[in-house]
């Protein structure tokens, strides 16, 4: 494998980065290499920034900002010099960072002076960037609001039309939104050929994913291990159905979609996959660090479902199965 402690993945939204990252740690372990996958919103997230911002109230709240981010990840690159694992990293880079600096019209030259420092703080560790991106920002930007759903794309555009850069732009709603992303990844782009650390870019808009998979692994000097845990169609029917919590406001239905187990419980139609090596009732839960642990009643049938991972406000959550859904 190449010699690295740090896969780093960046892009716009949606465009594969926890899919990839979760992609690449089930393939590290297949191939005997230690790592830790370390989703954008999990808990207690070594990069994560003390509060959840989007626009900065002050130049002094911006600043803070500037300090703390290279006070975590040096941190970060201490806890890391010790471990023996790869840890991968998606969104911190770049999109969790460098776009809130770019929203709130800080200068080009301070943010790339900002980038260069966090290349400083990590180059210790011989990081290695997967950089995703797509010729028209336009379009997948409305392809991600067409998949996630109605409700996504609402909060999505209202955080975005509130930022420094929309409101100077002159432009509202959705041609806001989607000039805000358009521009940043053309930011992006120019800072990808900036890094002198060992990368790699891929327009990915065509969705050929075992083609963009094959060329990370070779890039990474990782072989493909493919997965081997198939179900077949009446064993998924059987977990199809929705599902509710007793005591509290959590829902979702599971159903068949192309030949795909599928859920609801963060946005629509997310895939929801076996454990390999494990029992039946084991399943994981696409882009996310959540599993799901099906129970069955004394005649064999789905009677529940309890969530674990570090996915905020789902771990430990259990839901029953309230009726079944025929597909």
């Amino acid at each position: 494998m190449l010699n690295t402690k740090l896969i780093l993945i960046d892009g716009i939204t949606g465009s594969g980065k926890s899919t990839t990252a979760q992609f690449l740690a089930k393939q590290l372990k297949k191939n005997g290499v230690k790592s830790k996958w370390y989703h954008e919103t999990q808990t207690d997230h070594p990069l994560e920034y003390e509060e959840d911002v989007e626009v900065f109230d002050s130049q002094a709240d911006m600043d803070k900002f500037l300090e703390t981010i290279p006070k975590l990840w040096r941190q970060f690159v201490e806890q890391v010099s010790q471990s023996d694992e790869v840890h991968i990293i998606e969104s911190f880079l770049l999109q969790d960072t460098v776009r809130l600096l770019f929203q709130n019209n800080l200068e080009e030259e301070r943010i790339i002076g900002f980038v260069q420092e966090i290349e400083d703080i990590i180059r210790p560790l011989n990081p290695a960037l997967i950089y995703f991106h797509q010729q028209d920002a336009n379009r997948s930007i409305r392809m991600i609001w067409k998949r996630r759903g109605d409700d996504w794309k609402k909060w999505f555009i209202d955080s975005d039309i509130q930022t420094p850069y929309v409101k100077s732009s002159g432009l509202v709603g959705e041609v806001g939104a989607i000039k805000l992303w358009s521009d940043y990844q053309n930011f992006t782009n120019q800072l990808f050929d900036i890094y002198q650390f060992k990368k790699i870019s891929i327009e990915n808009s065509a969705s050929k994913w075992d083609e963009y998979y094959q060329k990370i692994l070779d890039f990474l000097d990782l072989n493909l291990v493919v997965e081997n845990r198939d179900l077949t169609l009446e064993e998924m029917k059987r977990y199809c159905g929705d599902y509710k919590e007793q005591e509290g406001k959590l829902e979702c239905s599971i159903k068949l979609l192309n030949g795909n187990l599928v859920c609801n419980l963060i946005w629509p139609d997310i895939r929801i996959l076996p454990v390999e090596n494990e029992d039946d009732s084991l399943f994981y839960l696409e882009s996310f660090p959540v599993f799901i642990k099906f129970k069955e009643n004394e005649e064999g049938y789905i009677k529940s479902l309890s969530l674990s991972g570090k996915r905020k406000n789902l771990d430990g959550k259990e839901l029953e199965k309230i009726h079944a859904v025929n597909n």
